[in-house]
């Protein structure tokens, strides 16, 4: 059974404030169980926020790491996707890394994305989604108030990336907190605050039907790009295999 921490032991081993702790509790990046009126914590979650692994190699529960991700294949599937549903989407490691180019920012991720701490912050953002414990709720929010969802993408029976659907509100914002938001962006990341309040303007606003899709469809281009995944494995075996053979000695000399 794991260890359950405390809230005081999680703000000591994270480093982090009691507030953090619980605004982590409520937009889900952060799991516990209640237990009477205290929390508790599986020690897990510490590995999993921090980005650490615990698999011993060799172990059944070991993670398979991509070294040779075939990105190009993978964007056109990814670009394909998002354009079809009018979001962003980028494909990263379990560790938040980006595999693929983002493709089909809005206006706003691109002047972000355009300045390197924004850029910084986005990577950050991704990090947090990779890492994030599974539960509510389904999509997450980044640095720069947008929605995010994600699939996971498995490869000999382990997850080896993530598909990050998003930059997208899933409720229209209230002016002056856009607008907070907008002065923050602009002030931590060297922008013009009226090219940003103009881009944010052309961030698109999802509809419940809309979230649906998006909840709908990128599990299954994940799970697309699994298939990739496997037939180029396969692919390569064959590959090894053939070497393998033109290495044999003939028995008998040739003639």
């Amino acid at each position: 059974m794991a260890e359950l921490l405390t809230v005081k032991q999680l703000q000591e081993l994270l480093k982090i404030d009691r507030v953090t702790v619980y605004r982590m509790l409520n937009d889900g990046r952060l799991n516990g169980v209640k237990i009477g009126n205290q929390w508790r914590f599986p020690s897990s979650e510490i590995d999993r926020l921090t980005g650490e692994e615990q698999s011993n190699p060799g172990s059944k529960g070991e993670r398979v790491v991509l070294t040779d991700f075939p990105s190009d294949c993978v964007e056109k599937i990814q670009g394909i996707f998002a354009g079809i549903l009018g979001v962003g989407a980028v494909t990263v490691s379990l560790q938040g890394e980006a595999f693929t180019t983002p493709c089909f920012s809005n206006p706003l991720c691109k002047l972000v994305l355009s300045s390197p701490t924004g850029c910084q912050a986005c990577k950050e953002s991704w990090r947090r989604v990779a890492l994030r414990m599974t539960g509510a709720p389904p999509f997450l929010v980044c640095h720069a108030g947008l929605s995010y969802l994600r699939a996971p993408i498995r490869a000999e029976g382990s997850q080896v990336a993530w598909l990050i659907a998003g930059q997208f509100y899933t409720a229209t914002p209230g002016k002056e907190h856009a607008m907070q938001r907008i002065e923050l962006l602009a002030r931590k990341h060297a922008l013009n605050p009226a090219q940003l309040k103009q881009a944010a303007q052309e961030v698109p606003v999802l509809k419940t039907g809309q979230q649906s899709q998006v909840q709908e469809w990128t599990p299954k281009v994940a799970a697309t790009i699994e298939s990739i995944l496997k037939e180029r494995s396969e692919l390569m075996c064959r590959l090894q295999r053939i070497a393998e053979l033109s290495t044999i000695q003939p028995a008998l000399p040739r003639q």
